[in-house]
């Protein structure tokens, strides 16, 4: 009677599958480490979308082209659901998220945000944070794709680069609009 006591003490922190039809089957795998490389990446991903969310709020709040402003929301909306997801993988394979802004990027949040709200705003945040920002970005995941072994990565930085390519675009369309 102990015995089975105990059994079923030990059962209960195992984790039953889900054997309801249509459910999909789950295992309870842990994930492969990051190689230093592709800890490498997550943290320098996760680091510039801190960054891109900040600076875009700011954009979002003071920008006066309305095109400015629609490019920054929507740089704060898609920048925050690849942080989340960038900041899930590091989570599952034990890699702190950065703990604020690297030195480099709180400084050009800073010289931006002490810009008058102006056209001079407007050209610089779309200059620098649309176009500089992203050609840099891309170029980075475009290296790392030959470099990540992890699949999950390799999936994320596939993702990431059509959306960074995308953010490109829209950057280039809110420069145009300014200049025309």
């Amino acid at each position: 009677m102990a015995l089975c006591a105990c059994a079923l003490a030990a059962c209960g922190n195992l984790q039953m599958p889900d054997m309801r039809m249509g459910a999909a089957p789950t295992a309870v795998v842990a994930a492969t480490p990051f190689t230093p490389v592709e800890r490498e990446l997550v943290t320098k991903i996760a680091a510039k979308g801190m960054y891109e969310v900040e600076v875009s709020k700011l954009a979002a709040d003071k920008a006066m082209s309305p095109a400015i402003r629609d490019f920054a929301r929507a740089m704060v909306t898609h920048h925050t659901q690849m942080n989340n997801e960038v900041i899930a993988l590091m989570a599952a394979r034990g890699v702190a998220p950065p703990r604020g802004l690297a030195a480099d990027k709180a400084t050009k949040l800073h010289r931006l945000a002490a810009l008058p709200r102006s056209d001079a705003f407007d050209n610089g945040y779309i200059r620098v944070v649309g176009v500089e920002d992203h050609r840099n970005a891309i170029a980075m995941l475009e290296k790392a794709r030959g470099q990540v072994k992890d699949r999950e990565l390799r999936e994320f930085v596939d993702r990431s680069l059509a959306t960074m390519r995308m953010h490109l675009q829209m950057a280039q369309g809110a420069l145009a609009s300014l200049s025309g």
